[in-house]
């Protein structure tokens, strides 16, 4: 990985996080509020270790898996609400994907381990191959004749991929998300295919490899793995989410994205499908053509599809309502299972 440190690893954080979801990217803190509220550990001891038993079984039937983008915060930051706070998100929340996986706080390190003891919930983060290529075209661009960046791009890939799977262990997450759009390879010139084919070879395999050393570990995947010439990688993944589900605007585009990726190669038990909750610094996010909130109809859609998971990104802003925290993130997860806890 000596390459990489060569020219620093600024730009890293950008390579395993989902960077196909610009709208979790920044967090813009709202103004904070004050949510007391009683909690049933507190009120009820025994009920309480009742329902995390019945929440620990739950986990293991046949439910609508739910996997939850979450903008965690660094070393040395303070957590000064609720609402940055792991051991708040809704209990029957399947999957935590963090955003910041190379840098994690000390309480959200005790949060994650207490939620993964007594409740089962798991953690994951993104490892994105157009992520790590705008990272090395950026260094690129700020390449000089003083400082020259000579580094070929398989070289960069291969370092920066060995370097993000490094997280998986070291922050202790149960797993890893694969982030792969790729391209359609019909029109490219001999050439543009032969170093497509490279770049993918290279970053699958290093993942295949990771897979093969490490089999404890979860494997899920986010893209176009209709794109993917090697379906053997993806076959081991838990769900495969389809990246196009994250710009419908309607039914229709969900059912687009699922025909698209309906093709040999891509078990269709294992399809899941990602939507963005609401962003107040942009009015486009959020909301399908109608208007109604892309969560809801997300999983008003998923509840009479045949897909494994739902996935919400931007959650963090359902976190501020008078009634309850992350109410819409809820009513979902009713919607999906209802008979979840």
């Amino acid at each position: 990985m000596n390459k990489i440190s060569k020219f620093g690893l600024a730009l890293l954080a950008t390579c395993v996080s989902a960077a196909t979801f610009s709208s979790c990217d920044d967090w813009v803190e709202p103004e904070n509020v004050d949510l007391n509220y009683d909690t049933a550990d507190k009120t009820d001891p025994v009920a309480y270790e009742e329902y995390l038993e019945a929440l620990r079984d739950y986990r293991e039937t046949d439910h609508k898996l739910v996997y939850v983008w979450f903008n965690n915060l660094g070393k040395g930051e303070n957590i000064n609400t609720r609402a940055q706070r792991v051991d708040e998100l809704p209990d029957s929340i399947d999957v935590v994907v963090f955003t910041n996986p190379t840098s994690i706080s000390d309480i959200t390190v005790r949060d994650m381990e207490n939620v993964r003891e007594k409740k089962n919930m798991k953690f994951t983060y993104v490892i994105d191959f157009d992520a790590i290529k705008l990272a090395y075209l950026e260094h690129q661009a700020m390449s000089t004749e003083e400082e020259p960046f000579a580094v070929e791009f398989l070289d960069f890939l291969t370092d920066s991929t060995a370097t993000a799977l490094s997280y998986a262990r070291k922050n202790n997450f149960n797993g890893i998300m694969i982030g792969y759009n790729g391209k359609i390879t019909n029109h490219m010139t001999p050439a543009e295919k032969t170093e497509y084919l490279a770049n993918e070879k290279n970053f699958i395999g290093i993942m295949s490899d990771w897979h093969a050393r490490n089999p404890e570990m979860d494997i899920d995947f986010i893209g176009k793995p209709q794109n993917v010439g090697d379906k053997d990688l993806i076959n081991d993944c838990n769900v495969l989410f389809l990246s196009e589900s994250q710009s419908a605007n309607s039914n229709y585009g969900f059912n687009m994205a699922l025909a698209n990726a309906s093709i040999e190669g891509v078990p269709a038990d294992r399809i899941g499908m990602v939507t963005s909750y609401t962003d107040p610094n942009d009015d486009k996010i959020g909301y399908m053509a109608d208007g109604s909130l892309c969560v809801s109809s997300l999983a008003n859609w998923a509840s009479g599809e045949n897909v494994k998971a739902c996935a919400f990104t931007n959650i963090a802003y359902d976190y501020y309502n008078a009634t309850s925290p992350y109410q819409v993130v809820r009513k979902a997860l009713q919607t999906l299972n209802p008979s979840n806890l």
